[in-house]
Order: C-alpha cells, then structure tokens, then sequence
C-alpha cells in the first residue's frame, strides 16, 4: 500500500503561523515610537520599510505532518492522524480519530470527521484534491468526540447524517449538556471556542445498506462495545470495514463504562468477516491479526484486573502492578491507569450485582 503525500492543508498553516509571530525588540519603547511619531512623521516611511524588510518571514513546510491520506482500494481512503494532541477539541478526546470518505460518481460518503472541525476541514481540504462530487452521507461510528465532533464542517452539503440509534441520542445529550458546560469550565469554554456538535440527521437500527454510485455501503449496528451503539461501515466489493474505536490498532484504548465481554465477542465476529482491511478509530489500517492482538489485550487487561481483586488488591494496588504495561508498547500510554481503573470498576461493579441478585429472595 502507498501513502499519498500529506498534504499542505490551510487550517495547518494558520496553525504554523500563530507559532511563529515576530515579536517588536524589548528597546522599542511605545512612547518613544508615538513621540518620534509626533515629531519626525516622515521618518516613519524608510523606518517601517526596513522592519518589513528584517522581519522573519513565516515560512510554512512543504507538507503538514499532522495527518497523511492513504488509498486503501481504488477510490476508498482513510485519513489517518499522527499521534498529536490537539489543542482545539474537547480536552478530553485531544487525539483526533482517525476518517474515511469513498468517493463515487454520485457522491462522496465520508465515515467519521475527527475530534474537530478544524481536522475536518483538513479532511475536506483532501477531498476537494481528489474530487468536486458534493459530500452526501456523513457517518458516525459511535457518539465519542473524537471521531464526531467535525460534522459541522460538512453542514454545507446537508449531508445525510447517519448514526445507530444509542450514538444518536448520546450525541443529542452531548449537545444539550454543551452550554452548561461551557460556562462551568474554562478550559473546556477555550478549546471548544468556535465548535458546534452538530448530531445525526438519520438513524438505523438494523443493519442497511446504501447504494450510492454503483459502490455498496453496508451499516452494522454492533451494539454496546467500546461506547452505546457503535457501527461498522463495510464495504463488500472491497471487503474494507470501518470499526471506529471498537478497534485501536497500537493505541490505547479509552474504556470508560465499555461493555467488555460484548466488545470482546464483537471483535471474533468481525474478523471472522475475512476483510482485507480493517480501519480502526486510531491507528493504522491493518489485516485481521491486529484486530486479534487487540482482542488478546482486553482479554489480557480484563484478566489482570479480575485476578487482582479475586485476591483482595485494592485498585491501588493492581494499578502499581500493571502500569506501565510490559507486555504492549503502545501510543497513549497516559491512559494506561485509565483503563486500568475503568476496567476495575466494571468488574467490581458486575461482581456487586451478581451478589445483589443472588441476595434477593424468590417469591
């Protein structure tokens, strides 16, 4: 497979530019420059020409190396972000996830947009090199910011907006608990400035299919995996599927409230699908043994976890043993007691409602 050349983006280079403004020399006194100013107007013409002509010159790289586009089939791509976090975004989904778009003769169908419209104009910057077929459907995989949160920049289309019903309705609770957000914490206020989560337009609840273009487009409502009603986009002509973060390819994953045992079977079940590529939320797009080694990981971490507390460890304790992980060497390893303690907390709290249940006395 071929990488494309990253690409020389606009939202880069403004971001390249606000790094590198010249700064006036601490001599340069302001009442100094109004008095010479009020006295000596004519020496203000060869003055500022000579600043214009000293000043550093912003000097932008011939390539971003934020993100690089890669073809993974004929006329099917994947943007795929480096591992940077990103200052624009919420904080806490400062990795952008990775996008898709499939370009047909009808239109283009682009799968996620990243954690911020700003990373998606970026992504529609690439589109726009490759085509001028207007974007037709938008879908999410899941509800989480980082692959969600650039919808917006698609609204000029008005796209169809396509999600399963639970990340619908988690992205409509995100929209709505926006404001009191914003004015409860001012670093969330600062890096969302300027960012509208803009929510599916559409549902589907069993699996469809879209035609558009003469290309097969299938969405598979897996269920409760990594977060509520994560899909996969599968495309059986070229025997690609998106999995959003049900799959991070040497990524730590963000668990949260998962749905372990269910992500765990959900991962047999796709690779037995026989795909070519596998396009995971972060990471590089890979073969069936990669999904299997992160499925082998969670079964490893949920495992490591139980045996902790079957033996009395407080969570303390099992995290000092286990992080930093030895046996993956991934990206994002500050999330590593992360999802130590999020898998604690499913664990104990399973083990508190089977002993609960078990309590309760028959009628």
């Amino acid at each position: 497979m071929q990488y494309d050349a990253p690409a020389h983006s606009p939202a880069a280079q403004i971001r390249l530019g606000e790094n590198r403004l010249s700064r006036v020399p601490a001599t340069f006194s302001p009442r100094a420059a109004r008095l010479t100013g009020m006295l000596f107007p004519w020496l203000w013409v060869p003055f500022g020409l000579l600043l214009v002509l000293a000043a550093p010159r912003t000097v932008f790289p011939a390539n971003d190396s934020f993100y690089h586009v890669q073809e993974i089939n004929p006329h099917v791509f994947v943007w795929v972000a480096e591992d940077i976090l990103n200052q624009e975004g919420d904080p806490q989904f400062n990795r952008a996830g990775n996008a898709g778009f499939i370009i047909t003769q009808d239109g283009v169908v682009v799968v996620n947009t990243t954690n911020s419209p700003f990373n998606a104009r970026a992504l529609l910057y690439e589109i726009r090199k490759r085509t001028d077929q207007p974007v037709r459907y938008v879908i999410n995989t899941s509800a989480s910011p980082d692959v969600m949160l650039g919808n917006e920049a698609f609204a000029d289309f008005s796209p169809v907006i396509l999600s399963t019903p639970q990340a619908a309705e988690q992205m409509r609770n995100y929209r709505n608990e926006f404001p009191a957000r914003l004015d409860r914490d001012w670093k969330f206020a600062a890096s969302m400035r300027g960012i509208h989560p803009l929510p599916p337009t559409q549902t589907f609840d069993k699996d469809t299919t879209l035609d558009l273009g003469g290309q097969q487009i299938k969405l598979i409502n897996l269920g409760d995996n990594n977060s509520p009603g994560d899909a996969a986009v599968y495309l059986p002509q070229s025997k690609v599927v998106f999995l959003g973060n049900v799959f991070e390819n040497d990524y730590i994953p963000r668990i949260g409230s998962a749905n372990l045992k269910q992500w765990i079977e959900t991962l047999q079940k796709v690779v037995s699908w026989n795909c070519t590529v596998y396009v995971p939320g972060h990471g590089l797009p890979s073969g069936p043994v990669q999904v299997q080694r992160f499925q082998q990981f969670l079964e490893w971490l949920s495992g490591q976890v139980r045996l902790g507390i079957q033996k009395g460890k407080s969570l303390r304790q099992i995290q000092n043993e286990l992080v930093p992980f030895q046996s993956v060497h991934w990206h994002a390893p500050e999330l590593e007691g992360e999802a130590v303690t999020a898998v604690y907390r499913l664990l104990t709290r399973q083990d508190n409602q089977a002993s609960s249940s078990a309590e309760t006395p028959s009628p």
